[in-house]
């Protein structure tokens, strides 16, 4: 059994600040949050059902990342650099190397941290022409059918998809591996595959700033009960009430 973990390197998001208009993002790296839980899952189906867990990373291609990611299980990874990307152009070059893979099974986090579009694994599976399961909280697999319990929040759903097929996942799957020091040495001698992947994007990000909020900074004084007719009031000729 092949299985696909996709994941994604992003600034670390805990510790972006705000420089006057703009965001700093000279930060370190890391693994999208979702995404680790998608690497756990790929490395679990492949000690249990056996075969190769594959990692697919695209855009920023930061080593020291991706052998995090090789420490937690996978046994492969494809990093495909890219100057520039949005969705399409992200799940075209994912496509061109999964076709080449012919996975049973394609992983990804429910969103990422930079940009928590949630639509890649959609994007993919439509190119692929894969059935999608979205929102999975657990996989099973019976023969060449996966099961999967969708965590809809009011409700919980089952659903069983013919393999190969594309799945997002959420984080209450599972608890990430944190590597040991064996594993994390034995990660340098796992094999990269490093491709390049040019081609115009059709959205453009052209700026990124801050959404701050200004407060109002109002102060009300008094006894807990006049305090409170005050408050109430303030709130009603704003409209809040």
């Amino acid at each position: 059994m092949n299985i696909i973990a996709l994941f994604k390197i992003v600034p670390d998001d805990t510790l972006i600040k705000i420089s006057g208009n703009s965001l700093d993002l000279n930060v370190p790296n890391k693994i999208s949050t979702y995404d680790k839980n998608a690497i756990e899952e790929a490395v679990r189906i492949k000690e249990k059902h056996g075969g190769k867990a594959y990692g697919i990373t695209a855009g920023i291609t930061d080593r020291k990342t991706i052998r995090e990611a090789l420490a937690m299980g996978l046994d492969e990874v494809i990093s495909i650099d890219m100057k520039e990307m949005d969705v399409m152009t992200t799940a075209e070059a994912i496509a061109e190397e999964v076709n080449q893979i012919k996975p049973d099974i394609i992983l990804a986090g429910e969103s990422t941290t930079d940009s928590s579009g949630s639509v890649l694994p959609s994007y993919l599976a439509a190119m692929l022409n894969y059935p999608i399961v979205s929102y999975a909280k657990s996989i099973s697999i019976e023969g060449d059918k996966v099961k999967v319990e969708r965590n809809l929040t009011t409700l919980t759903e089952i659903v069983e998809a013919h393999m190969p097929a594309v799945i997002s996942v959420v984080g209450e799957i599972n608890t990430p591996r944190i590597p040991t020091v064996r594993q994390i040495l034995e990660s340098a001698k796992k094999p990269v595959r490093s491709l390049t992947f040019n081609k115009a994007p059709k959205v453009k990000i052209v700026s990124v700033s801050p959404y701050v909020i200004q407060r109002k900074k109002i102060i009300i004084e008094g006894k807990m009960e006049e305090a409170v007719d005050k408050l109430l009031s303030y709130l009603r000729g704003e409209g809040v009430l």
